[in-house]
């Protein structure tokens, strides 16, 4: 999970910022408009997402101080979270909920070019958007991956294009999707594996391999406060 902001200019109900959560095994995306981001308010919007989607086991969390502090850590203890944290300065640690925040920016941008104080207006349709498409990684739709069924899309709505679902007993609704779903996450679980297995082979094409001996000098990247960089010996 990640925060956004503060973006310029608020909406006009005076967000500032955006609490963003991706779920790494469904892609399954969250997005929550924020007026302010101190640690109680984040916590709220986190209690609030856990009561409709369920408690994850485990999170990666931002080093920001709002999803670190100690009051975020008793709220974690008290759920049963595991609370992880990034690696400091390496974005590709967090790389989906980084790339799903590049897609939520450039979209909003585009949408709210006209009236962008109503950038808050636009999250959920994006969101829906987002979740009924197939990801790449998975070959699934988020929204397919969490919930055991396909979305019913706008165009479906107006052309009536809907197949009548099945009629089945509660036991059938029950125990038919649970099968599905474990052979339907075995599938994207797989896909997962060649998803990654692409990505590392591009990247070995030009990484080296450097030994580095004891007492050896090397260069540092640090990020300053103003966003540039500096190197130090």
């Amino acid at each position: 999970m990640d925060i956004v902001g503060p973006i310029n200019p608020p909406s006009e109900a005076g967000h500032r910022f955006s609490l963003t959560i991706i779920d790494y095994a469904t892609r399954y995306a969250e997005a929550v408009p924020l007026r302010k981001i101190d640690t109680k308010t984040v916590a709220e919007a986190l209690v609030d997402i856990y009561s409709r989607l369920g408690v994850p086991e485990e999170g990666l969390y931002d080093q920001g101080t709002q999803l670190m502090s100690d009051c975020m850590k008793e709220v974690c203890r008290l759920l049963g979270i595991k609370q992880k944290a990034t690696t400091p300065f390496h974005p590709m640690c967090n790389r989906l909920v980084e790339r799903f925040n590049a897609t939520l920016k450039t979209c909003l941008r585009r949408l709210c070019s006209e009236q962008p104080r109503q950038w808050h207006r636009y999250i959920n349709p994006l969101l829906f958007a987002y979740r009924e498409v197939p990801q790449e990684s998975t070959h699934f739709a988020p929204f397919e991956l969490l919930y055991r069924r396909t979305v019913h899309i706008l165009r479906e709505l107006w052309t009536k294009d809907i197949e009548e679902p099945e009629v089945k007993t509660s036991y059938e609704y029950v125990l038919n999707p649970r099968g599905r779903l474990e052979d339907t996450l075995k599938i994207a679980r797989k896909e997962l594996e060649k998803a990654q297995e692409r990505q590392k082979h591009y990247y070995d094409r030009t990484a080296k391999c450097r030994k580095l001996s004891v007492g050896e000098k090397v260069l540092v990247l640090l990020p300053t406060d103003s966003k540039k960089y500096q190197l130090r010996v």
